[in-house]
């Protein structure tokens, strides 16, 4: 079969294969809630966030008073004070050295309360061990036994409740190997941290790891990280293992963070963010490999239940691997994934109407192939209760059980203007846009990718089950069936290659399409992709 043959090549990949570096694209800043776009024909970006946080080689002149030599690597020890500053917003403690970066830890993990909600700001970049500690496939090749270890700032007992100002400035060698949680450059953040770069580092640790911060109840903005993490636990992450809520009130905040690092983990593993509940989150982009096992996605690996999540402008570019619950942008939102079985029917996980909220997410793009086992979609592999918009797929999406173009499996969801180019290969519940939808409300969709499987299987959706669709529109392929088992009604109108490459058709999909014929090979994208 056609299915043996492409997953074999697939699955079999071998980890340094797996592990190819993915391309950079151009990137600007999030302050703009469009400025995050792509060109979605060939992949690259025409803001991605990367532009806002670029590393400045020039060091600030704070005058005399200032203390410390910037560019130096760190001797291991740790400054008695910062280089000048008051922690006051108009004069933050200024870092340029290591040693004080290391203050900065030290004062933190120990409790002293006179910094706490302080100012802090990068002076110059930060070498914590010298040379290469990664290569390209972003393995470890330093001598871990000569390596510096970080302390990040804050722990599992302890917050970072200040204000870090990155400064746009890099900080590159950090070493971090342990079996403990909360890892990162900082492991607890109640506070804010800001324009930084996070480079040529290794990460590896237990629950809440990533780049550059751990765990987070405060705000993350305008941050890039491209340290190689490593989890052997849940919640993994690029840029952050896990941001959650504050005080039991307030969403925790993220906007316009980008990784271009490796992440591997085993549960909750995102390129951006592993674990994310009820969190406001405006701009994300992955560009690096994912492989975890379960809740694996490019941008987000798990977000939580709560009808509080509010996501918006997500991409991915680069491919993702896992096995249960696997998606281009996220595993899974909403819903209830801590069960034993994954056979017991495709929306099992939503059986409670209305326990299981995912919230609100807009404008998802992914580029990057999508592999897995159950529930594995090009844009999420789950979804229950919750509202989806403008979500494209272009690139191919392998599985067995609820395989699809955009999600795996949804129930009780409100979506709309959603699409796929990418071929679609599973096992049972096989569909183009949806493996299986349960009683949603969907409109403004199309998909011309190929899909096959052996059971359950079509164009559109695998199994639709009472819900309520208009303006689903598929390329004709011969006579394969838009639908594997239509419940309940619902229509799909078949279309030629040509009329779907026309301005006529994106008129027709509604205001959230548009045509260009020199992009995604002549068929309608996304407004906010353009």
């Amino acid at each position: 079969m056609i299915w043996n043959k492409f997953l074999a090549s697939l699955l079999t990949m071998s980890l340094a294969t797996c592990f190819m570096a993915c391309s950079q694209t151009s990137s600007s800043s999030a302050d703009d809630e469009d400025d995050i776009s792509a060109d979605s024909s060939s992949g690259k970006s025409k803001g991605d966030a990367s532009d806002e946080v670029s590393s400045s080689s020039v060091e600030e002149d704070y005058g005399d008073d200032c203390v410390g030599t910037p560019g130096q690597p760190w001797d291991g020890t740790t400054a008695k004070a910062f280089a000048c500053g008051t922690g006051t917003k108009l004069s933050p403690y200024i870092i340029l050295t290591a040693e004080q970066l290391a203050h900065l830890s030290f004062v933190v993990g120990a409790k002293e309360s006179e910094y706490d909600e302080k100012y802090f700001k990068l002076g110059a970049d930060i070498l914590l061990n010298k040379g290469s500690l990664i290569d390209e496939k972003g393995a470890l090749v330093a001598d871990s036994t000569k390596l510096h270890k970080w302390t990040p700032i804050g722990n599992s007992s302890v917050t970072f409740t200040g204000n870090f100002d990155g400064n746009n400035h890099t900080v590159s060698g950090m070493f971090i190997n342990t079996t403990s949680t909360h890892n990162g450059l900082f492991g607890n953040v109640s506070g804010t941290v800001q324009n930084l770069i996070v480079k040529d580092s290794w990460v590896s640790g237990g629950k809440n790891t990533a780049g550059v911060v751990g765990y987070s109840v405060g705000m993350v903005e305008n941050v890039q990280n491209s340290a190689s993490v490593n989890g052997i636990d849940e919640c993994v992450g690029g840029v952050l293992g896990n941001s959650s809520q504050k005080d039991y009130r307030e969403n925790s905040v993220i906007r316009n963070v980008v990784n271009e690092g490796f992440v591997m983990g085993n549960k909750n593993v995102g390129g951006v963010v592993g674990c994310a509940s009820h969190v406001t989150l405006d701009g994300a982009v992955n560009k690096a490999i994912v492989d975890g096992n379960d809740y694996v996605g490019g941008v987000i690996g798990g977000i939580g239940s709560t009808d509080k999540n509010d996501l918006k402008n997500l991409r991915n570019y680069a491919n993702i691997k896992g096995v249960h619950f696997v998606g281009g942008v996220s595993g899974f939102c909403g819903g209830n994934p801590y069960v034993s079985s994954f056979y017991n029917e495709a929306s099992y996980s939503c059986s409670k109407l209305g326990s299981y909220q995912c919230g609100k997410i807009l404008n998802m793009y992914n580029g990057g192939s999508v592999t897995g086992e159950n529930y594995v979609g090009g844009v999420l592999g789950m979804v229950c209760y919750g509202s989806i918009s403008s979500a494209g797929n272009v690139a191919d999406v392998v599985g067995e059980y609820g395989t699809a173009g955009i999600v795996g499996s949804a129930s009780y969801v409100t979506s709309v203007s959603l699409y796929n180019t990418g071929n679609i290969l599973g096992e049972d519940y096989v569909g183009g846009i949806f493996s299986y939808n349960k009683e949603g409300v969907t409109s403004s969709a199309y998909s011309i990718g190929k899909v096959d499987g052996d059971s359950l299987v079509g164009l559109m959706i695998g199994h639709n089950y009472n819900t309520t669709m208009a303006d689903y529109y598929y390329l004709e392929q011969g006579e394969q069936e838009p639908f594997g088992l239509n419940d309940g009604g619902g229509v799909a109108t078949p279309k030629s290659s040509k009329e779907m490459k026309s301005n006529e058709f994106a008129k027709l999909l509604g205001e959230d399409f548009v045509y260009d014929s020199g992009l995604n090979n002549g068929f309608p994208i996304l407004s906010w992709e353009k």
